[in-house]
């Protein structure tokens, strides 16, 4: 079990000894969720599970868990999202092991060595299940009376100031 999160893992060697790694790390640890994250303070729990299935693939139980903070798209003041996310992968080498992976396995591609890291794969697992358009819920968003006005205001005649300059014309 490595102690340094960013050093190199064999999740081959690991499945074979039906390992598990459960561990903490800092948000603000993970270099590609700057400019994301509003604040990045704050730990991700995880949790990955390495064994074999009945195939012979190897697979990862990868469980995260944390809370972020990013800004609301609608008002764009803070907002907390809990992100809990349980994902089984599937260890391939090449890209035509991707098409024969079984239907309930996400993709996990090793490089070339059969490696990577316990950083890399929880970071990839975060990224992937940040929301794409995070918002508060209707009811407490201070950006839908913004939102409100604007359609309000969409809702005029768009050529009504035509009208005024064929009158001018006359």
């Amino acid at each position: 079990m490595p102690s340094d999160l960013s050093q190199s893992i064999n999740p081959l060697r690991l499945a074979k000894a039906r390992e598990r790694i459960v561990g903490e790390i800092q948000l603000n640890s993970l270099a590609r969720l700057k400019g994301i994250l509003l604040d990045d303070k704050g730990e991700l729990k995880y949790s990955l599970t390495f064994d074999f299935d009945e195939a012979g693939i190897c697979t990862v139980e990868c469980n995260i868990e944390t809370q972020l903070i990013l800004e609301c798209q609608r008002c764009f003041k803070p907002l907390e999202v809990d992100i809990r996310k349980n994902s089984l992968l599937g260890v391939v080498d090449e890209g035509d092991e991707f098409d024969a992976l079984a239907k309930e396995y996400e993709p996990l591609q090793l490089d070339g060595d059969g490696v990577t890291t316990v950083e890399e794969l929880i970071e990839e697992e975060l990224l992937l299940s940040i929301p794409l358009s995070a918002l508060h819920p209707v009811d407490n968003c201070d950006g839908i009376n913004d939102l409100d006005r604007i359609n309000a205001e969409a809702k005029r005649q768009p050529f009504s100031g035509l009208a005024a300059l064929i009158k001018n014309k006359d």
